[in-house]
């Protein structure tokens, strides 16, 4: 298991951005060179993550113009140059179209790059320092603001964050997944025995974890696991920690194999643990499962449990975060909901909360299997991001009840409620997880919608 890697550039993860429409101008770059102009919403007055693939980098420059890699320089809006880094993020050794650039924006930075480099890549010094430990590793920021934990299974926890030390957050990276590791689903159609586990329950195998040495930007975690139970899965997670303390976690599922399973999530622990006053708040879901059995809004459903607040002319939920209000049935305070843009927990006591911000919002689908089928967030202890395809009978017989055929019903092999996996199928969950300063809940929400939009709203233009 690699510790520490030193590659020539090295560092990266995925934020969410936008590829705005590449426009054609002669403007100043010369026919040997090319621009890109970044831009990203000013609404916080934080620097805003940015981090592209090198095939996006390629693509918006245009596939027909050669770039020299090594001439790459990142500018900031008076045009001097910035701290940038070239992630290795497949572990390659090399450069490749996988790789990820990574940089911060103030507004607006340009990148450019040319047919040939006149001169060798700049050095930038590093923002953070790596100590190993009996634990695994300990990642700190130069100025002492933020650190977390990396574990030998490659988990990560904020333990960090404006000079604070508690749990803000941990097993950041890790997977919840269930199904039927026996299964001949494909060659009679039976599932066989259920198994359910964790990253840590299994463990998944550990193929490597490797801290890249380099970090004037941010410090980034290679984290490459398989399960031995279902044989074929992987897990691919690029973790990077900026000085802000938030942590952009992108992490692909592969399936190399016939995987049934009734579970494929993400999951986060100890959100603000030992907060006492700690409260859950998040926008008001789209789609709750509860809400559509009794015939109400979600809005309404959090309102008629007294736990609905409003700020600035928009609802959000917000309950205490040990207790919640009594669920509908089920253990969790909610499940079978829709992603949403962010969630949190917040404590005023502290004036501190960490939230997760997840960077690819799905559409709601129309019809009730499909939205079953489709992403869901959870809370139940756990926080919970993914497939969740164990379907309780309350969803059928509550409708049945008041006379509404749904058309299924709740048996895993007759009504095929697994989420089949073949070989090349691949999912991605790309989350950023957030910690942030704000006195109450308003202040938290408003902070955290002009977050969201300044990490969401990031635009790249060919110039």
């Amino acid at each position: 298991m690699n510790a520490v890697k030193k590659l020539r550039s090295s560092f990266g993860l995925t934020v969410a951005l936008v590829l705005a429409a590449l426009v054609l101008s002669l403007g100043a770059a010369s026919a040997q060179t090319r621009s890109l102009l970044v831009e990203a919403p000013a609404l916080t007055g934080k620097p805003v993550p940015v981090a592209l693939s090198l095939d996006e980098v390629r693509r918006a420059v245009g596939l027909a113009f050669p770039i020299d890699w090594d001439s790459l320089r990142v500018y900031d809006s008076d045009g001097n140059l910035i701290p940038y880094q070239i992630d290795d993020a497949d572990l390659s050794g090399a450069l490749s179209l996988h790789d990820r650039l990574a940089f911060v924006v103030e507004g607006s930075a340009r990148i450019e790059v040319a047919m040939a480099a006149t001169e060798a890549p700049p050095a930038f010094e590093n923002a953070f320092t790596v100590t190993e430990t009996e634990e695994g590793w300990l990642i700190e920021s130069k100025d002492g603001d933020v650190a977390v934990e990396v574990t030998p299974l490659g988990g990560v926890n904020l333990v960090r964050y404006a000079g604070v030390e508690r749990s803000f957050a941990r097993d950041i990276g890790f997977l919840r997944y269930a199904g039927f590791p026996y299964s001949t689903y494909w060659v009679n159609g039976e599932l066989k025995a259920h198994e359910e586990k964790t990253t840590l329950e299994e463990p998944m195998r550990v193929r490597s974890v490797t801290i890249l040495e380099n970090s004037p930007v941010r410090a980034t975690v290679i984290v490459q696991r398989a399960s031995d139970l279902f044989p074929g899965l992987r897990q691919d997670a690029i973790i990077s920690v900026y000085p802000t303390g938030e942590i952009l976690v992108d992490q692909v599922i592969t399936s190399a194999g016939y995987a049934d399973l009734t579970k494929l999530e993400t999951i986060v622990n100890a959100v603000m643990a030992g907060t006492s006053d700690a409260r859950h708040i998040l926008p008001v879901f789209r789609w709750l499962e509860w809400a559509d059995e009794l015939d109400v809004t979600p809005a309404q459903y959090w309102a008629e449990r007294d736990v609905l607040m409003e700020v600035d002319g928009k609802s959000y939920v917000a309950f205490n975060d040990i207790g919640g209000p009594a669920p509908l049935w089920w253990g969790a305070s909610y499940i079978f909901a829709s992603p949403e843009r962010w969630r949190t927990n917040h404590s005023a006591e502290l004036g501190l909360g960490t939230a997760e911000m997840l960077l690819n919002v799905p559409e709601i689908a129309t019809g009730l299997r499909e939205r079953l089928e489709g992403p869901q967030w959870q809370l139940e202890g756990e926080w919970r991001n993914g497939y969740f395809r164990w379907i309780p009978e309350e969803v059928v017989t509550s409708r049945e009840a008041k006379g509404i055929e749904v058309g299924f019903g709740t048996d895993m092999e007759a009504d095929d409620w697994a989420l089949h996996l073949i070989p090349g199928d691949t999912v991605q969950f790309v989350n950023v997880y957030a910690p942030y300063e704000a006195a109450d809940a308003a202040d938290a929400i408003r902070y955290l919608e002009n977050r969201y939009e300044e990490i969401s709203g990031v635009s790249v233009t060919r110039q």
